[in-house]
Parts: C-alpha cells; structure tokens; sequence
C-alpha cells in the first residue's frame, strides 16, 4: 500500500474517532475483525495453531512508535519499569528520551513516527494492554495504571512468568493462536486455500515479492512504517515481515511464543508457519514488537476498521 493511502487510514480513523479524539488526548488503535468463531486449527511442524473459539478484533497494524510514545508520556517519567530501551533512539528504533528521572519526556524520531515500536519486551507490551484496559490514565506507574487491568504483574508472577490474561479482560496482546488466525486463515468457501491456511501471511501460497512485504528481498534491511503494503483477508497489515510480534501465550519455561511471521531482515522462509522463534518473556530485540487484541465492551478505545473503508487490496 502506498503512503497515500496510509494517509488515508488514518483519516478513516480519525472520522471515527470523531468525539473520543476531541474529548482527550487518548491514543486510537484501528481494529479489524475476525470472525468465523470455532474454526478448526492447523497442525505444522511447530503444533496446533489458529483455532480461536471467539470473535475477536485484532489490530490492523502493529503498535506504533507514536502510540508507545503517548504511553510512555504517560506513565514513564520516572521510569519505574523500564519501559524505555535507550536502543530505542538508535538506527532501528523510533523514540528518544530527555530530561532526568521524574521528569522524563519521550518523542517521536522523525519519519519513524509510524514504524512498529521494538526494543520492547512481553512485560513492556503487557503494562501497555493493562494502561489500555485502564482507559490510558495518566500519572504514574505504581497505581494500577500498567500493574494490574488485564494482567496482574507481581514481581514472583513475572520471575516465574506465570502471569496470564485475568477474567474480563478487553484489551490484550495478541496470543498465539489469535495472531495465527489473523495471519494465515481463510475459509476455502471464502476464496482461501483448500485446508483454510494460506502458506503466507499475505493470503498467497507463494512467497511475497519486496513490493509486498518488508523482507529481505525488499532491501530496506529496517522497518517500515505501518500499512507501507497490502491488507490481508482479515484487513491486517505486516503479519509478514516488518517485525515478529510478542504472544502472551506460554509454551514453557521463560518463553512466550511461538512467534511467526518473519522481520524485515528474514528469507522468505521465514515468513511460513514452518518457521518460528521462541522469545525470553524479558528479551527486546530491534526485530520484535507486538499487536494488541481485543473483545467488543465498554471503555475499548480502539476503532474498528471496516471492510471497505481502507483504500488497500486483498490478495486472493
């Protein structure tokens, strides 16, 4: 997709937003729903993914740099948990940190306003889904603001990596299985594959070329901004490539994972089921960011993007 119709993306979300927008300075998150409740999964070397009981929406885009920013603004001026990596304001990453402890201030690097946040690990990408199921309040970060909502962080639930989603939860990072079936499904009766997964997460069994997805074939060797290419079925950009993205499903031991969907400086194979990796749930890497979740209920602040409403295309 072109940066056109980026721009177009985000003016269908900010007609949508309409009075949330106005009313405060709340971030927007445009959603995509996936639907086609209790399908079956699909067996690859790595297991049994993609089977997802619920509707869900799932979003279109990987978090940004500019939405981590307004959260940092508004739980890290001191900083408490680490939330800032200083690898951030390097070649890969997109923020930069002023001022002292207290008093820390966060800000966009320019032209990378809108490439996928990294350097950030599953426990950063939680408190940000708990600052999201909290309303995004602002003023720190030891009132229940990024500790508890969707996730309760105790220190032995993090050292053990043990903490899950809590009941009633409405905003989440995405799980394994939530995030498979965004990427690779299509019901064969609704023009996918004849077993319901396509090979790529571009809804193709051949491999995308580098006007596709931000790969290696592309020979960008960074990220690029979010929706820089085509929609997948569900409306889902950059499941191929760009960066893999945080799960908050536990396969075993310190882990979180599997993560699927290759990074901007993977083959092609990569980008296939076939291919994952595992990520210590503390790890942050330039090649990993993370995608949010979420069910239908009040207070969600994410906008749900409707078919036909981003100027983009979907592969058949």
């Amino acid at each position: 997709m072109s940066a056109t119709n980026f721009v177009r993306l985000a003016a269908a979300v900010a007609v949508i937003a309409g009075s949330c927008a106005a009313a405060s300075a709340s971030i927007t998150i445009p959603m995509v729903a996936v639907g086609n409740a209790g399908n079956l999964p699909e067996t690859t070397i790595n297991g049994s993914f993609g089977a997802v009981a619920y509707n869900y929406n799932i979003g279109a885009t990987e978090v940004t740099n500019t939405q981590y920013v307004a959260f940092l603004n508004s739980v890290a001026a001191t900083d408490t948990f680490a939330l800032y990596n200083t690898s951030m304001a390097g070649s890969f990453g997109g923020i930069t940190r002023s001022g002292s402890s207290g008093s820390y201030s966060y800000a966009t690097v320019s032209g990378r306003e809108n490439n996928p946040v990294n350097y950030v690990s599953f426990w950063d990408a939680a408190r940000f889904a708990n600052w999201m199921q909290n309303g995004q309040p602002a003023g720190g970060q030891n009132n229940g603001t990024t500790e508890d909502g969707v996730y309760t962080l105790t220190s032995g639930g993090i050292a053990a990596n043990t903490v899950t989603r809590n009941a009633g939860w409405q905003w989440a990072v995405s799980n394994s299985n939530e995030w498979y079936k965004a990427a690779y499904y299509q019901p064969a009766a609704q023009g996918g594959d004849g077993d319901n997964y396509w090979m790529y997460p571009t809804s193709s069994n051949t491999a995308p070329t580098g006007t596709q997805a931000n790969y290696l074939p592309s020979g960008i060797g960074n990220t690029t901004a979010v929706a820089s290419y085509a929609a997948n079925y569900y409306g889902c950009y950059d499941m191929a490539g760009n960066v893999y993205e945080l799960s908050d499903t536990i396969p075993a031991g310190p882990f979180r994972g599997l993560l699927f969907g290759g990074a901007y400086d993977n083959i092609a194979g990569w980008l296939t089921p076939a291919n994952a990796i595992l990520t210590i749930a503390s790890s942050e890497r330039e090649q990993i960011g993370f995608r949010m979740v979420s069910v239908p209920g009040p207070g969600s602040l994410g906008v749900l993007v409707l078919g036909g409403l981003i100027a983009g295309r979907r592969r058949r």
